[in-house]
């Protein structure tokens, strides 16, 4: 489980209160803010860090077979006897 920390949780504490005045048209506690950031890092931010790490995975992979190519290139030729 991602564990916020206090100051992360204050941060998204108060963008969630932003988001609800602003695009919801509603008022929500700090504290109401805030254990809503926690259901949202528990259920929800593992979604996202696993994707990325996917993501990071597949990009890995792609540059690994790069470097097969380039130590390829870097092979030289053996005499013939």
């Amino acid at each position: 489980m991602i564990k916020l920390s206090a100051r992360e949780k204050a941060a998204l504490a108060e963008r969630l209160r932003d988001y609800c005045a602003e695009e919801l048209d509603c008022e929500i506690g700090t504290l109401q803010a805030e254990l809503f950031a926690e259901v949202i890092a528990r259920e929800f931010a593992p979604v996202f860090y696993n994707a990325g790490l996917r993501d990071a995975e597949a990009l890995l992979m792609k540059r690994m077979e790069s470097f097969g190519d380039e130590i390829a290139a870097l092979e030289m030729p053996e005499a013939n006897r």
